[in-house]
């Protein structure tokens, strides 16, 4: 990875050394579907194995920095971790999750990282260096019509308010016939976004850090963020400048929003 500072260099190695350890508990995972035996507890446990193996790399690498988990927001310089950012996936034995690490300092995400390890696939992104999918260098796609175009939405399973309204959204899709996807993780679909595999990435959020590590993302594969606002809610579009607009417009249309 020649082309990436000491620093993504340093937690693509690591990254990829703890990722070998969540496929044998991957493999374990995927068997107890299909048994009556309960898995929780197993995920629970090999979540905890690799948040340990996480903080002993982020230690040696920043020690003088905190840890803070995906959810929370800090001012101050620190690692942000969303150790599998699709748990419900990973329980399941579906391989659409990654682990997640960003960088912030002077309160940007500065530097992001996310590997899937079941698919062997490193995302890396910093400020000013551009966006990469392992070693290849990536950027979104170049589509300009929503008819060749594939839409993805997410949002959090327990928030009935915004599971509502992206249900609305979804059928004002449905409706023009664009093809339609959910995949449960928010890393999987922002490297499909980043590489060029989907065009545009709709999804409701408060959470400061997921803004923050999308706008890094985007503006190093160009990408654009359009936010609309929806009662108390922020309605994202993450896509490209062609695709975005678009998007925008259809929503801003069938809610009569500024």
């Amino acid at each position: 990875m020649s082309n990436f500072s000491p620093l993504l260099n340093a937690l693509s190695k690591f990254i990829r050394m703890s990722g070998k350890k969540v496929i044998r508990d991957f493999s374990e995972i995927e068997k107890l579907q299909s048994s009556i035996r309960q898995s929780e507890i197993f995920v629970q446990e090999a979540i905890s194995r690799l948040e340990k193996d996480v903080h002993i790399i982020l230690k040696k690498i920043k020690p003088e920095l905190k840890i803070i988990n995906f959810e929370d927001k800090r001012d101050y310089d620190c690692w942000i971790i969303d150790i599998i950012d699709s748990s419900r996936n990973f329980s399941r034995g579906i391989d659409n999750f990654s682990i997640n690490i960003s960088l912030q300092e002077e309160n940007k995400i500065k530097t992001n990282i996310f590997y899937n390890p079941i698919k062997d696939e490193t995302y890396c992104f910093q400020r000013g260096l551009g966006g990469y999918k392992n070693d290849t260098r990536i950027r979104v796609s170049e589509k300009k019509t929503i008819n060749e175009s594939i839409f993805s939405f997410y949002s959090k399973i327990h928030q009935q308010k915004e599971n509502d309204i992206l249900c609305d959204i979804i059928k004002i899709f449905k409706k023009k016939k664009v093809a339609t996807r959910e995949s449960g993780s928010v890393c999987s679909d922002i490297g499909f976004i980043a590489s060029g595999k989907i065009e545009c990435y709709i999804f409701l959020s408060s959470n400061p850090n997921l803004i923050n590590q999308v706008s890094l993302i985007l503006s190093e594969t160009g990408g654009v963020l359009n936010i609309l606002d929806f009662d108390d809610k922020k309605i994202y579009i993450a896509s490209n400048n062609y695709i975005g607009n678009i998007a925008r417009e259809m929503i801003k249309s069938e809610y009569e929003l500024k």
